[in-house]
This record gives structure tokens, sequence and C-alpha cells, in this order.
């Protein structure tokens, strides 16, 4: 909203105060001062000039030589004006002059005359008729014999004004008006504010009941409705009304309708004004518009009518459209004599859809839209009649006809003062929160520790104690305002639950292995789970299905990362990424019960896979991963049916927990997801390994003695597995410290369904060094275990 700076020293003492500091004082306050407007900005160097002569030009026939008084000096001035004598006063640039749109002035001569400046019109000052009366004529302006000479020319045209261009909150539509963003400034700059003149001299002998009956029928679209008449003489308005009304966006019209503009710029309320002629059978009637009736504004367009739009009519037909604009056939004419002058209070919503509805946007449609009250309509009807009485401009009815669906009144807050304490965490004394809601206007009572607060009408957006709060708070200063803590708070530091720090260690980890990060979704179809497995029956039935899925395709939550994996690695060895190392941390999603009867369970789990080495470079991440978790883990022969069956191992710890499973990807899978090489997957239920973890770890001293290597190769059923051998190495050999597995062969030399597993053992004892006649009885052990047990024999 524009408000000229000079129409706020109407409601508010501004002496002193430079408009920057009002601006920053409203903005301290809650308001955004978007911009400061200076109107004489481009104007420089203009002074009231006088002719004191006029002479022919020596060489020209269109052309005067003047002689103009600017009061310190005579100037010769050279002019092809026709619309200038002696003795006028007239705007005169001087030498080194700016004018609007940035002309600059010089001296000069015109067919060899000297000229030291030049006379200018409105169009060279920027003004229009408005601003000063003759501003729009062809040729130069004409000042009035008042002028004093010499003085600058921005204060006789108006031009001297500052202009702020405030926006103003929607829960603040009390200050859409000159008056209440007068009454924010007083209260932050701590000066008194003046409230508008409401007084107005009546005639006895003319009433509004006289002149016309009104008949509100929809009390719920139109809350409050005033009407008062006056007998009036259209002519033009002041030139100090015309100038604020420019200055703020509008045009002068003529006296009244500028009236009714002046109210709405000034508090806040839309008013129209009925040529009183145009009324048939002396009646108004608010009510809803009958389908099919049609109306032309002031816009002169015509709009088709429904019940939904709330109309001010008479008794033939619809005379405005209520809080957007007013009919065409009752606006006010050159020959009007009496008006009827309306305010009211509209139901916000409906003018809302109204102005939609038709397309119309007007600056009344706009105030009505953000909320007018009841209070507000009321003082903008006093103002307009004050106005009309203080121009002198008509004789105003004794009576007003007002229809009120309910009492204007204050709203009354009560509580306990402690809460101002609670809210903002610093003590303010009640003598100043007194002080600061006095001056908005809150009548204040303290009874004992309990504030009693009387909100005005006009403010609708104070409902709780927390708006009041906020209004003590915003004038005291949110920069007052300490950083505390709650009452009874203790304060903690941020950090990471012990899940997101298990996540966050097998990441580290992973990558130091060289493994890259994939995150897919948690969903997918039972096609895409059925490719994942050997048989192609994924157990999809057990999945939990999605009530609004995207599609089949993806209505099922996955209970394996396995198959996301793998249409991970088929699309990038299709793209020929190959060397690849992937991992995902993912929740899988078990039910107990289905359909479901309570919420499922959720694991997070590790899927790792790769394309490098072979199953052993699998497993050796695996275990490394596991130590890292002080894990001892045992690896099975494994019936996984995504996995290859002769080459995977189930992960179990020294309890028997299984952890998960690794190994080569089944033949079929590969086919199912088109991966033309072997490639090695592994998942492990995160959830399961940190209860696995061994909280301590068990500190071993380094050796004191040498141990003694030995290498054998036996020969075993190819079912055995090499963990079975492994095992039984250790249990019959007290000195075994460890046992590796370095080849695995199979071939014409030993038999068809048999193989020759090479081994390293190591031997030690703590106490002493080894010798050959120790090693040789615990490796003859070893192989009778294994003979025993697997019927092997030694190669």
């Amino acid at each position: 909203m524009k408000i000229p700076v000079s129409w706020l020293k109407d409601f508010v003492d501004l002496e002193n105060i430079t408009v920057n500091r009002l601006c920053e004082a409203l903005v301290s306050v809650g308001f955004e001062v978007e911009e400061v407007i200076e109107l004489g900005r481009e104007i420089s160097n203009v002074v009231v000039g006088e002719i004191i002569s006029m002479e022919k030009h020596p060489d020209a026939d269109k052309l005067k030589v003047c002689r103009v008084d600017v009061g310190k000096e005579v100037l010769q001035i050279v002019t092809a004006a026709t619309n200038v004598k002696t003795g006028d006063k007239i705007p005169l640039a001087l030498n080194g002059a700016t004018l609007a749109g940035g002309t600059v002035i010089k001296n000069g001569k015109l067919r060899g005359v000297a000229s030291n400046g030049m006379m200018c019109g409105g169009e060279e000052l920027g003004i229009c008729e408005d601003q000063y009366a003759g501003a729009s004529v062809d040729g130069v302006l004409i000042l009035e014999q008042n002028a004093e000479v010499g003085r600058d020319i921005k204060e006789i045209v108006g031009l001297d004004e500052c202009v702020i261009d405030v926006a103003v909150t929607f829960n603040r539509p009390d200050c859409n008006s000159v008056v209440g963003i007068a009454r924010e400034a007083a209260v932050a700059l701590g000066r008194k504010f003046t409230p508008p003149e409401t007084d107005f001299e009546t005639v006895e002998e003319i009433s509004t009941r006289q002149y016309v009956n009104v008949d509100v029928r929809d009390a719920e679209l139109c809350p409050a409705y005033f009407m008062q008449a006056a007998e009036v003489k259209i002519e033009p308005s002041p030139l100090w009304m015309r100038r604020r009304l420019h200055a703020a966006g509008l045009r002068g019209i003529n006296n009244i309708v500028d009236v009714t503009n002046y109210v709405l710029l000034e508090v806040g309320q839309p008013m129209h004004a009925f040529d009183y002629k145009e009324i048939s059978d002396k009646t108004i009637v608010v009510r809803r518009a009958r389908k099919g009736e049609t109306i032309i504004p002031l816009n002169e367009k015509e709009y088709g009518l429904d019940e939904n739009i709330l109309v001010i009519a008479d008794k033939s037909r619809p005379v405005g459209l209520a809080g957007v604009m007013g009919g065409l056939n009752s606006g006010i004419k050159p020959d009007t004599s009496t008006v009827l002058l309306e305010a009211a209070e509209f139901n916000r919503e409906n003018i809302r859809r109204t102005s939609r509805r038709l397309g119309i946007r007007s600056d009344s449609s706009a105030r009505f839209e953000k909320g007018v009250d009841s209070c507000t309509a009321h003082l903008g009807l006093m103002r307009a009649l004050h106005l009309i009485s203080k121009l002198k401009c008509g004789r105003i009815a004794a009576d007003t006809i007002e229809s009120l669906s309910h009492e204007i009144k204050e709203r009354e807050i009560k509580f306990h003062y402690s809460r101002v304490k609670n809210l903002l965490g610093i003590d303010i004394p009640q003598s100043e929160s007194k002080k600061i809601l006095e001056n908005l206007g809150i009548k204040t009572v303290f009874e004992g520790q309990t504030l009693k607060c009387f909100a005005p009408a006009y403010r609708r957006d104070l409902e709780s104690d927390c708006d009041i709060i906020e209004e003590i708070i915003r004038v005291y200063g949110y920069d007052k305002i300490v950083s505390s803590y709650l009452e009874n708070t203790v304060p903690t530091y941020g950090g990471k639950t012990s899940a997101q720090e298990l996540c966050d260690r097998v990441k580290n980890i992973a990558v130091g292995l060289g493994y890259n990060q994939i995150t897919t979704y948690s969903f997918g179809g039972k096609q895409f789970f059925d490719k994942a497995v050997s048989d192609g029956n994924s157990d999809s039935e057990k999945c939990i299905k999605i009530v609004n899925p995207l599609g089949e395709e993806l209505s099922l939550m996955r209970r394996s990362l396995i198959a996301h994996m793998c249409e991970a690695l088929s699309v990038n060895l299709s793209r020929k990424n190959e060397n690849l190392s992937l991992f995902e941390i993912a929740k899988v999603y078990l039910a107990e019960n289905l359909p479901l009867t309570e919420l499922p369970e959720e694991r997070e789990t590790l899927c790792m896979a790769t394309d490098v080495g072979d199953f052993f470079k699998l497993k050796s991440d695996v275990m490394t991963l596991l130590d890292n978790f002080n894990v001892d883990a045992v690896f099975t022969r494994s019936v996984v049916k995504c996995l290859h069956p002769g080459i995977s191992a189930d992960i179990t710890d020294e309890n028997g927990n299984c952890l998960g499973f690794l190994g080569e990807l089944h033949p079929t899978v590969c086919a199912n997801f088109e991966i033309n090489k072997r490639v090695y997957v592994a998942q492990i239920d995160l959830e399961k390994l940190k209860e696995s973890k061994k909280q301590k770890s068990k500190y071993v001293p380094i050796p004191r003695y040498p141990s003694v290597d030995r290498d054998i190769a036996v020969v075993v059923n190819v079912d055995v597995a090499a963990a079975d051998v492994i095992d039984t190495i250790k249990q019959s050999c007290k000195l075994c410290e460890s046992v590796e597995l370095f080849d695995v062969y199979r071939g014409e030399q030993i038999g068809k369904d048999e193989k020759s597993m090479a081994l390293s053992l190591k031997f030690r004892n703590k106490d002493k060094t080894l010798n050959d006649e120790e090693v040789e009885p615990q490796i003859k052990r070893a192989l009778r275990a294994l003979g025993e047990r697997f019927n092997a024999r030694l190669r």
C-alpha cells in the first residue's frame, strides 16, 4: 500500500523524524517497507520565476526574448511558448537543472540570442492535473500569482512529497489504511496517535429514511450495512485531496467519488455513493442475485449473475456488485444532486468468490477479501460525512440507516501474566506491557497477576493470550529475547542411534574393500522376485502387498535384497561397466501373519555383490567384515535357491545363529537377469550381526616360539565340505594352530566322485619349540580322524 508521508502526519507527530527512521520503525513492529518513492527525485534546480518583460526575437518571428526574475537575479530566457505574458509566474529550469526523464538543461543560444534557462510545462515536470491545475496544457505551466518568486518548484506543485510502499500481512486488514499504519508508527516511535475527525453538521429537515428504505435479506453475507443521504453539488475536489489520491495511485474524478476513494485509503473502508435519482421506488435491497440477471458495472462490461453473488439492488434491478464494484446505472454524474452513501461489512469469502467468478479485481474487493469489520464500516461512513461537511459540498441528512446482525463490541481476553514469561523466556514489566497495549488501542487492566485485555472490534486477529503476547513482544523488541532452555529441560547433544552407527561402520568397511553403494526401491512384483530364484518360485505370497501400488510390478514389499542387486548388476554389465563391486544397506519386510494383524518386522540387511575374482574373494571380504565385529563365523553348505548349489555357504556364528549366506549366483538366475558372466553375492542380517558381536576382544600375546608348518593332501568324496575337514583336523590336534585350504583338485588321477584337498597346517606350542618327533604324531592323529569320519586317504 502506497502512503504519502504528509498524510501520515495528520495522525501522528513526525517532527524531526526522517523517512528512513520512519521506515525502520515500521519494520521493527512487523511491517515490510518495499519501496520509498520521492515524487520529485528527478527534478532539481527548477524555481518559480516571474516574467517582467517580453520582446520579439530579432531574427525569429515565433520566438520571444523574456526577462525573468528568479529572486536573486534576472535572467534572459528565449521561448517559443504562446501562452505566457508579462506578469505570469512560471517554472524556470536554471542552468544545470534536471527534468523528468533525466533531461539536463544548459545555457545556450537560440538564433544568436543567449537563453539562460528554460520555461517548463507540466510534462517537463512530470505532473498531471491532479497535482497542479493547468499541468496538462500544451505549453508553459502558469502558476498561481501567490507563488513565491525563487522558491523551489517542487514545493509549489507537490513534488516535495515522499511516498512509502508498505506490505501488509493478510492477518492485519486493519493496517490496510493510512490510519492503521499511522497507529503502528506512533507506537513504534513513541509518539501520540490522533484519530481521524468524524464530526459533521446535519440538516434536521433532511432524513435518510425519507429518501430510501433499506432491506438486508442475507445477514450472513452482509452482517452490517450503513447508509446515509446527502444533498450535494458535484464539482472538482480540492487540490490537496487530489494530490494525496494521486500519490497513492488513484486519479481524481469529482468531489463525492474522491471522498469515497479518500476514505478507502485513509481508514480502509470501501464505500459507494449511489445517485438517488437512479434508485427506483426509493428502495435498496441487499440480496443474492437471481439466475439470469445481468449488470454493467463501472468498467462498462456486462456480466451474467447467479445465486452465489451478492448484489445491491433496487426494486427492479441490481445497481451494484456488493463489495466489488458499483453499477454504471447508479454512478455519480455531473447532474447528481442527492447521493446515498453506503458503508458495509460483507462476507470476505463470498467477495473473493464473486471477484474470481466475474474476473473483476478492484481496490474495494481487495480489502473486503482480507476482511473489513463493522466498526471500520461505521467509521468510514462518519469520516466521509465529515469530509463532505469540511468541503462544504453537501447538506447531510440527520439520521443513519443501520442494519446490524451483531453488536459492535470489544473482545475480552484474560490470562495470567506469567504466560508472558513462559512463552517469551524474559521478564517484561507489567507497566511496560500495559503501555504498549494501550498505545495499540487495546484497553488493559491488571487484576493482581491477571491481565485483562479488551481488543477493539477492528482487531479481529486478536483471539487468544498468544496474540496479545505477540503484540507486546513485537513492540518491546524481538532483539531483547535471550536464548534460554525451557523449564525442566535437560540439554542433550545430538548423535546417531546404535543402528545408524552400525550402518555407518559397515559402509566404511565395504567402501574400504572397494565396494560402491547403491540404493534401490523397497518394493517389486511377483515376476520380478521369481526371477531371483532358481526354481521360479520366490514364495511371493509371503510378501506384504501394498494397498495402493503404482502398478503390479511394484505391488509387493521385498523380503530379500538379492533381486534388486541382480537387476543393478545386469544394468551395469549391459553397459560394459565391468569389475563391479556393489553393496546396499536397506530394510527387508517380514510379516508374522498375512494379511497383516500387526506391523511387520523391518530388518536392516546388507547385500554385497561382485564379478571380480571368485567365491573365495567374496568370502575373504565377508570374513574381513565379520572380523571387524569380532564374530567367529562358521561356513556350511547352503541350500538358498538363488545360489549355485556347490559354490555357496550359509554364515553362522559360534552359537549356531544364521547371519546370512554367500556364494556364486545360480546360472538360472543369471540367465533370468541376462547376466552373462559369473558373479558372487552375499546377504547378511545386520541386526543378527550386531547381536553376535563380541563386546570384548581377548588379548593374545605375540608367540615367543616359532611354528612348524606342514602341507598335506587328502582325497575325499566330492560332497565333503572343506569346513568340515578343517574342523575335524582342529578337533583332533591340540597343537594345530590353524588350517588353511589352498587347493582343490578333481581329475583322472583320482576317483570320479572324489576330490583332492591340499591343506596347510600350522603347529605351535606356547611353552617351547616343537620338533619333528612331536609334530608327526599330530599329523597321524589328524589323518586317522579324517579317515574315520570321511573315509579320507592321504594322496
